[in-house]
C-alpha cells in the first residue's frame, strides 16, 4: 500500500475514534476530560493526515523563496556587468529551448561569465538583449519561471527561442524529439499560465550546412533575409507559409546555381551547387511535420505564438550528408549516416546574425498583460502609498506624543487655574461642608483622571517626553488639599452632629458617633466612618445625593492618601460620657431595634385587611383619629422570624456591630442573654398595644347599601369580613412552629467484648465530641423555635377577649359558615321578594307570617361579642328594613291611589256637591264611593286590617320588633269622617234617602205670592198660614227639577229653576242666609223676598249643609 493511503487510513482510524469516544462521553454524562481526550484524538488524525502535505508546502515555499533570492541576486550582478537600465523592461528576454546536439550554435552569443553562477543557468548577451539557457530538473524550471513572472510581472519574456537539429528534424526516431516538444509546450504552457498572454516563439533549424551542398549553395548570393520565414498573425498558417516561402528559396537558389554551374566547368563544384537546393527541399517535408506539431496543442488555444522559422548555419560543420543517398538510411532510422568530405566554408548564415537582424527587432511586439500592468501600478502605488504612511505615521506619533503630554500640561494648570478661581469666587467656609465638595471634587477628578489616564494612557505617550513627575504634584496638591480642608470640617461636623444628639438625648447615636469621631481622630475604621457619614448626611439634608458620594468618596483618598492625627476635644467627650453614665443601655437597645431599616418600613395592609379590588366595593375603613392605618413592619410576622434574642443568633450579633460605640470590648455571653430579654419583652408589649389600638380603629365604611353588602359578604370569593378576621389573625394568631429535633449518635453498648472494650472507650469519646460540636447550630435553631413559640403564646393570650381573632382557623371558618348563611338566606327571601311582578305586595304579605323570615331570624335574635360583627350585622338589618318599608310603603301607597284617591278624584271629588263649580256627581257614582263593599272599605279591611294601635298609632310590624309602617294620621281621620258620611248617608238599611221639610217662615209685603214646585209636589204661600212641606229626596228630585216662583203685586213673576238631583242643596248654598242657620231667603229684582225654613241646612250632619261633603278630605299619602 502506498505510504499516502496507509496516512490517511491511520489518520482516518484516529478521528472515528475521536468520535466514537465523544458519542459515548456524551451518552454516559462520563467526566469532562474525556471530551479533552476526543478532541485530542481528532487532533492527532488530522495531523496525520496532513502534516506531509503542510510539511512539502512549506519545503515547497522555502525552496521558491531560496530560489527568487538567487535569481534575483544573479540579475542584479549581471545588470551591474552589463549596465543595463534599471527597468527590467527597457531590457528584452529571451529564454531559449534547445536540442542537446545543438550545443554549438551557442558559441556564436556572447555569454555572461560571472563567479558563482549557477551551473544549471547560462546567460547570453547579444545586442542589449538577454537570452536565458536554463538547463535543469522541471521543479527548477518551474521555479525560474515563477521568477520570470514575478521580476517581470507585465511581460515575463520578449520571446523563446527554440533552437532544433537539422539531423534530428529529418530522423524517423521520434520519442527525442516528442520529448522535446513535450518539454517546449509544458515551459511555455507556464509562461502562459503565469503571464495571462501566449508567448511569441521564434524556430531555429541549426545546422544546415551539414547537408551537402546547401552550404555552398548558401555561400554564393543568397541573403539572410531569404532564410527566414514569417508566419501570419491571423493564426498559424504555418504549411501556406512555409510552402510559399520554401518555394520562393528553392528558386532563387535553383537560378542562382543554374548561373554559377554554367559559369563553372568543375563537375564537383556543379554536383553540389544543383545538390543544395534539391537538399533543402527534401528537409522541407520534415520541417513542415515539425511545426504541425508544435501548432498542435490536442484542439486547445496555443499558450504561445510562432512567429517566425529561421534556418542557420552550424559553427562547427566539417562534415556532411547527403540527403539523397541516405535517405535509405534515414528511412529505416539510422543515426550514423555516410559524410562527405569536410569543408571550409565559413557559415554565413549564424544564430547571432539572424538572431539580431530578424528576431530583435520584433522584440515589442511581444504582448503585454495589462492586468498585471494594473496590477503592478496599484502595487507601486500602494507601496508608495505604504512608505507615506509610514513617514506620515511616525510623524502622527510624534505629534500625538506630543499633543498629549501638553495637554496633560494644560490640564495640570486647568486645574490649578480652575481651583484658584473656585476659592476665588466662593467663601470657604470649614463650617459647611457643602462649601468644600467642589474645590475638592475638582482636585478629586483631575487626580483620578490622571490616575486612570496613567493606566490607559495611549501607546504613542512616550515617557521620555514628560519634563515633570506629574503624579507626584497632582497627589501632593490632593493631599495637602484634603488635610487642610476637609479633615477639620468633618471633624467639626462630627462634634456638632455628637453636641446635636446629645441635646436631643438620643443617646444611642450619641454612643455610635462619639466612636465614631474617635476612630476618624485616629484614622482608624474607615468602613464604620463611611458608613456613619453616608446615614448621616444623607438624614441631615445638608447635601444631595450626589454631594454626600463625593464626600465619601473623599474620605476614602483622605484614608488613602493619610493624614496626620487630630486633637479631639477633650471637654465635649467628658460631657458625652457624664451623660451617659445616667441611661439605661437596655432602653436604648430596644430603641435601635425599632429604629433599624428593615423594621421601620410602612406596610399599607388595606388592600388586604378591607378587601380593596378593583370589582368590589370596600366594606370597611379606618379612623385615623384613632390609629394610623400603616403598620410598621416591626410588628409583623414576617419581622418576628427575623428576630431573635438569643445570644448566639444573628440579629444579637448584628446588634454588637451596629452599635460599635456602646460594644467597644466583646460582650459576654450573659449580658447578652439580659439585654435580649429585655428588648423581647419589651417588643412583645408593643407588639399587643399596636393591634389593639389598630383594631379598635376599625369601622364600617359609611354609605353601604344592602345590595353592596349582601353581594360582598355572599357572593365574593373572598368575604371581606372573612378577609378581614383573616388578615388579622395573620398578624395577632401567630401558630406554634415545630421544634426541631435531632438525633443524637447511638452510644456504643457496654457490653461490648473485652478484646474491643479500649477500641469501644475511644469511639464513644468521638462520639460524644461530635455531638457536642454538631449542635451549636442545630441547638441555635432549637431555641430559636421555642423562643418563636413563646413569644406567640404571649401575643394570643392577650388577645384572648376576642375569640374570633385566636381560635383555629377551621372553627373560624365554621362561624363565619353559619353567619354566611343566614346573610344567604336573607338575600335569597329578598331576591324572591324582588323578584316577583308587585315586590311591596310580597314583602307586605311575607311580613304578615313570622315563619317566612325564620331562616334568618338569627340575624337579630343572636348576639354578637365582636364589635365590628354585631355592627355590620345591624347594618345588615337596618338596611333591610328600610328595603323592605320602603317596597312595602310603595305598594300600600300605590294601592292607597288605586282603590281610594284615584276613585275619589276621577269619580266623587270632579262633581257637585264635593266640587262646587262641577257638574252633578250622579247618585251611582256616590253609591260606588260610600257603599259598604266599596274599595275604600275594602282597602280598608284587607290592608289596613293587618296594622296594629300602638300607643294610638296603627302600624305594621316588620321583623317582629325590629322596624314598622305607621299609618299617616290623615288617613286615619279621613276614615273616621268616611264612616261617619258613610253612616249618615245610607244610615242603617243602606239606602240613600232624605226628608226636606220646607215651611214659609216670611214674605216681603210686595210679593203676593210664593211657589216652590217639584214636579207634582208644591208649596204655594201667599201670606196666609206657615204650612210645612214634605219633600222626599232623592226620590222626588231625580227626574224634575226644582222651580221657584215670585210673583208681586203687579202679578209679575220671577221664575227661578235649579236642576238636578242636587237642587236642594244649590237651594241651600245659594240662598242660606247664614252658615249654621236653617234659614233661606229667596229675592227678586226688586229686593223683595221670602223666607223659608229647611230643616237641617244648619245642621253639619245633614246633606243639606253645604259643609257636609267638604269635610271628607282625601291625604295622598298613606303612610307617615
Amino acid at each position: 500500500m502506498k505510504t499516502p493511503l496507509v496516512r490517511l487510513w491511520i489518520g482516518a482510524s484516529f478521528v472515528l475514534l475521536a468520535v466514537l469516544l465523544l458519542v459515548l462521553t456524551f451518552s454516559l454524562a462520563l467526566a469532562t476530560h474525556w471530551y479533552w481526550l476526543s478532541g485530542l484524538l481528532a487532533l492527532v488524525g488530522v495531523l496525520v493526515v496532513y502534516v506531509p502535505s503542510i510539511n512539502r508546502f512549506v519545503i515547497g515555499k522555502y525552496q521558491r523563496r531560496n530560489f527568487f533570492k538567487q535569481y534575483s541576486t544573479l540579475y542584479k550582478r549581471i545588470a551591474k556587468k552589463l549596465k543595463l537600465s534599471s527597468n527590467v523592461y527597457k531590457t528584452a528576454w529571451y529564454l531559449v529551448i534547445s536540442e542537446g546536439n545543438t550545443s554549438d550554435s551557442f558559441a556564436q552569443f556572447n555569454r555572461v561569465k560571472l563567479n558563482g553562477m549557477p551551473p544549471n543557468i547560462a546567460v547570453y548577451h547579444v545586442q542589449g538583449a538577454l537570452i536565458w539557457h536554463v538547463k535543469a530538473k522541471v521543479e527548477d524550471q518551474q521555479h525560474f519561471l515563477a521568477w520570470l513572472s514575478f521580476i517581470r510581472a507585465k511581460q515575463p519574456l520578449n520571446g523563446v527561442l527554440l533552437l532544433s537539429d537539422a539531423f534530428s528534424v529529418i530522423q524517423r526516431s521520434q520519442k527525442a524529439k516528442q520529448e522535446f516538444i513535450a518539454d517546449f509546450k509544458a515551459r511555455l504552457e507556464s509562461i502562459y499560465l503565469r503571464s495571462g498572454y501566449p508567448v511569441p516563439a521564434h524556430l531555429f533549424l541549426c545546422g544546415i550546412n551539414k547537408l551537402d551542398g546547401i552550404a555552398e549553395s548558401l555561400n554564393e548570393r543568397v541573403e539572410l533575409a531569404d532564410l527566414s520565414i514569417y508566419f501570419s498573425e491571423q493564426g498559424l498558417q504555418s504549411s501556406h507559409a512555409l510552402n510559399e516561402a520554401y518555394d520562393l528559396l528553392f528558386k532563387k537558389l535553383f537560378a542562382n546555381n543554374l548561373q554559377q554551374v554554367s559559369l563553372q566547368l568543375d563537375d564537383e563544384f556543379k554536383r553540389k551547387q544543383l545538390l543544395g537546393p534539391m537538399q533543402l527541399q527534401y528537409l522541407k517535408l520534415a520541417v513542415a511535420h515539425f511545426i504541425d506539431e508544435l501548432a498542435d496543442f490536442n484542439g486547445q488555444v496555443l499558450p504561445y505564438k510562432i512567429e517566425s522559422f529561421h534556418l542557420v548555419e552550424s559553427e562547427n560543420a566539417e562534415q556532411r550528408v547527403n540527403l539523397a543517398t541516405a535517405h535509405t538510411l534515414i528511412e529505416v532510422n539510422q543515426s550514423l549516416l555516410p559524410v562527405v568530405a569536410e569543408t571550409t566554408l565559413k557559415p554565413k548564415a549564424e544564430i547571432t546574425k539572424t538572431f539580431t537582424n530578424q528576431v530583435l527587432p520584433l522584440a515589442h511586439l511581444a504582448p503585454v498583460n495589462r492586468w498585471k500592468i494594473w496590477r503592478h501600478s496599484v502595487r507601486q502605488f500602494l507601496m508608495l502609498c505604504t512608505g507615506a504612511g509610514l513617514l506620515a505615521g511616525a510623524a502622527w506619533v510624534g505629534w500625538q506624543a506630543y499633543i498629549y503630554n501638553q495637554s496633560l500640561h494644560q490640564e495640570f494648570s486647568k486645574l490649578h487655574q480652575d481651583y484658584k478661581y473656585i476659592l476665588n469666587k466662593d467663601v470657604i467656609s470649614f463650617d459647611e461642608l457643602s462649601s468644600l465638595v467642589e474645590p475638592l471634587a475638582l482636585l478629586q477628578s483631575g487626580y483620578s483622571k490622571f490616575t486612570e489616564g496613567k493606566e490607559n494612557q495611549p501607546w504613542y505617550a512616550l515617557p521620555i517626553l514628560a519634563s515633570i513627575d506629574r503624579e507626584e504634584h497632582y497627589r501632593s496638591l490632593y493631599q495637602q488639599q484634603l488635610a487642610t480642608t476637609l479633615e477639620p470640617t468633618i471633624s467639626k461636623y462630627l462634634e456638632q452632629e455628637l453636641f446635636v444628639y446629645l441635646e436631643l438625648e438620643d443617646y444611642l447615636n450619641v454612643i455610635n458617633v462619639k466612636d465614631i469621631y474617635q476612630s476618624f481622630a485616629l484614622g482608624e475604621n474607615k468602613g464604620l466612618v463611611k458608613k456613619h457619614l453616608a446615614e448621616s448626611l444623607a438624614q441631615s439634608a445638608l447635601l444631595d445625593e450626589s454631594q454626600v458620594q463625593m464626600v465619601l468618596s473623599l474620605v476614602d483618598d483622605l484614608y488613602f492618601l493619610g493624614y496626620n492625627k487630630i486633637d479631639i476635644n477633650e471637654e465635649l467627650l467628658a460631657l458625652v460620657d457624664s451623660q451617659l453614665a445616667l441611661q439605661d443601655t437596655n432602653q436604648l437597645m430596644y430603641e435601635y431595634v425599632k429604629q433599624l431599616p428593615e423594621f421601620a418600613k410602612l406596610i399599607d395592609i388595606r388592600p388586604t385587611l378591607l378587601a380593596k379590588h378593583s370589582d368590589h366595593v370596600s366594606l370597611f375603613g379606618i379612623t385615623r383619629a384613632k390609629t394610623q392605618f400603616l403598620v410598621p413592619e416591626l410588628f409583623t410576622p414576617k419581622a418576628l422570624q427575623q428576630l431573635s434574642f438569643l445570644p448566639e443568633s444573628a440579629f444579637m450579633q448584628t446588634l454588637v456591630q451596629d452599635n460599635h460605640g456602646l460594644f467597644q470590648t466583646p460582650p459576654s455571653k450573659r449580658e447578652l442573654t439580659r439585654i435580649g430579654n429585655y428588648i423581647k419583652f419589651s417588643y412583645i408589649n408593643d407588639y399587643i398595644s399596636f393591634w389593639r389600638q389598630y383594631y379598635s380603629g376599625i369601622h364600617l365604611a359609611p354609605e353601604l347599601s344592602l345590595e353592596v353588602l349582601l353581594s360582598e359578604l355572599t357572593e365574593s370569593e373572598q368575604s371581606p369580613l372573612l378577609q378581614l378576621y383573616t388578615t388579622l389573625r395573620a398578624y395577632i394568631y401567630l401558630p406554634q412552629v415545630e421544634v426541631p429535633s435531632f438525633e443524637k449518635a447511638d452510644a456504643i453498648t457496654e457490653n461490648a467484648p473485652k478484646k474491643v472494650a479500649a477500641k469501644a472507650q475511644k469511639a464513644q469519646q468521638l462520639i460524644d465530641k461530635a455531638n457536642q460540636n454538631l449542635n451549636k447550630q442545630q441547638l441555635l435553631e432549637i431555641e430559636r423555635a421555642k423562643e418563636f413559640n413563646e413569644i406567640a403564646g404571649k401575643i394570643r393570650q392577650a388577645f384572648s377577649d376576642s375569640p374570633i381573632l385566636v381560635q383555629s382557623a377551621e372553627t373560624l371558618s365554621k362561624q363565619y359558615q353559619a353567619f354566611v348563611a343566614q346573610l344567604k338566606a336573607l338575600k335569597d327571601w329578598k331576591t324572591q321578594a324582588d323578584s316577583t311582578v308587585i315586590p311591596g305586595l310580597s314583602y307586605f304579605q311575607q311580613l304578615q307570617d313570622p315563619n317566612n323570615f325564620k331562616a334568618f331570624s338569627g340575624l337579630w335574635l343572636t348576639r354578637y361579642d365582636e364589635p365590628l360583627m354585631a355592627e355590620l350585622v345591624d347594618l345588615v338589618l337596618r338596611e333591610t328594613a328600610t328595603h323592605v318599608k320602603r317596597k312595602a310603603s310603595e305598594y300600600l301607597q300605590e294601592k292607597w291611589q288605586q282603590d281610594v284617591v284615584a276613585p275619589y278624584r276621577k269619580n266623587v271629588a270632579i262633581y257637585y256637591p264635593f266640587n262646587k263649580s262641577g257638574e252633578d256627581l250622579k247618585l251611582s257614582a256616590l253609591a260606588a264611593f260610600f257603599a259598604p263593599n266599596s274599595s275604600i272599605s275594602n282597602f280598608e279591611e284587607q290592608i289596613l286590617g293587618q296594622f296594629v294601635s300602638v300607643d294610638g298609632t296603627l302600624q305594621f310590624p316588620v321583623f317582629g320588633r325590629q322596624a314598622a309602617l305607621s299609618l299617616s294620621p290623615a288617613v286615619t281621620t279621613f276614615l273616621s269622617t268616611y264612616g261617619k258620611l258613610q253612616r249618615e248617608l245610607y244610615g242603617q238599611d243602606g239606602n240613600l234617602k232624605l226628608n226636606i221639610v220646607v215651611a214659609p217662615k216670611s214674605m216681603s209685603a210686595a210679593l203676593s205670592e210664593f211657589a216652590m214646585c217639584v214636579g207634582e209636589r208644591k208649596l204655594t204661600y201667599t201670606h196666609g198660614p206657615l204650612v210645612e212641606t214634605q219633600f222626599i229626596w232623592p226620590t222626588d228630585f231625580t227626574e224634575q227639577s226644582l222651580e221657584l216662583v215670585l210673583t208681586d203685586l203687579s202679578n209679575q213673576k220671577m221664575t227661578e229653576t235649579l236642576e238636578g238631583v242636587w237642587s236642594p242643596m244649590r237651594l241651600v248654598e245659594s240662598y242660606q242666609q247664614q252658615n249654621g242657620r236653617d234659614t233661606v231667603e229667596v229675592s227678586n229684582k226688586q229686593g223683595a223676598a221670602v223666607v223659608l225654613s229647611m230643616k237641617g241646612a244648619g245642621d253639619e250632619t245633614s246633606l243639606l249643609n253645604p259643609e257636609f261633603f267638604s269635610r271628607l278630605l282625601v291625604p295622598d299619602a298613606v303612610l307617615q
